[in-house]
């Protein structure tokens, strides 16, 4: 209820989008517990919600407190979850999306060159050495050697607001089984799969935010302050991420 009331139990008026709740109590509860208490709450009415269909997202819905007046409700609430579905679209465009991605993955390429990996495939990785995986349509990122320490890696990156699907992952480590190599998961946020990721014997490379390139400053000023989203323009990866790699570096088979 904290996004929903004050301290004095006076009701918030700013809607929340639901993927934006799950983003803000993502190191407290899992998904499904989140969504299983918004869903609770609905039934006891304390709070209420409105569909929305988002533009680049599809329908999805905002909540809010059932404590608020009619009037505003009706007058004032719509055109909030408007103003908030203009910018939830905008960055979920595909040209901002593509732009992260593609960012991400040579801020990763260039970390893993500086600790002596050599990249040997990218982008739609679908094999290698002799081995190639047709199972399903799923590529990996990179695949990448260490000569010095006999190491090959397929790299998953993900730039990425929300949780992919456990099923995505269990398919890329499926292949990184397959074709004989150790998966690598570089993501803003997985830490529901770092279990199942280290009883796989691969290394979730989890930055905690969403990278933006230099340029992007006041676009990410305003999300910011808009939804205040765990996203920042770096022109490089997290200080804490690279000493975990480092540290995974020296004995990556007690991942």
């Amino acid at each position: 209820m904290r996004f929903f009331v004050d301290t004095s139990n006076r009701p918030l008026k700013t809607p929340r989008h639901e993927s934006v709740i799950l983003i803000f109590l993502e190191k407290e509860y899992s998904p499904g517990k989140i969504q299983t208490a918004l869903n609770h709450l609905e039934e006891l009415n304390g709070i209420s919600s409105i569909k929305k269909s988002i533009r680049n997202v599809g329908e999805a819905k905002f909540y809010f407190s059932s404590k608020l007046n009619k009037d505003f409700i009706q007058n004032i609430l719509p055109n909030k979850i408007d103003k908030a579905a203009h910018w939830i679209s905008k960055y979920s465009d595909i040209k901002i999306t593509k732009m992260l991605g593609e960012h991400l993955h040579y801020l990763v390429k260039a970390e893993l060159r500086a600790h002596g990996f050599k990249i040997v495939s990218e982008k739609n990785v679908r094999s290698y050495g002799n081995k190639i995986w047709n199972r399903t349509k799923h590529s990996l990122d990179m695949v990448a050697i260490h000569q010095q320490k006999n190491l090959e890696i397929g790299v998953e990156v993900k730039n990425m607001l929300t949780l992919p699907p456990k099923s995505e992952i269990v398919t890329k480590i499926e292949m990184c089984e397959h074709l004989g190599i150790i998966p690598v998961f570089a993501s803003r946020w997985m830490e529901p799969y770092r279990s199942y990721i280290q009883e796989k014997n691969g290394f979730l490379w989890q930055f905690k935010t969403q990278i933006y390139p230099l340029g992007q400053e006041n676009f990410v000023t305003e999300i910011q302050k808009r939804f205040q989203l765990p996203a920042e323009v770096i022109p490089e990866l997290p200080s804490h991420a690279i000493m975990k790699f480092s540290t995974w570096l020296e004995n990556p088979q007690k991942s």
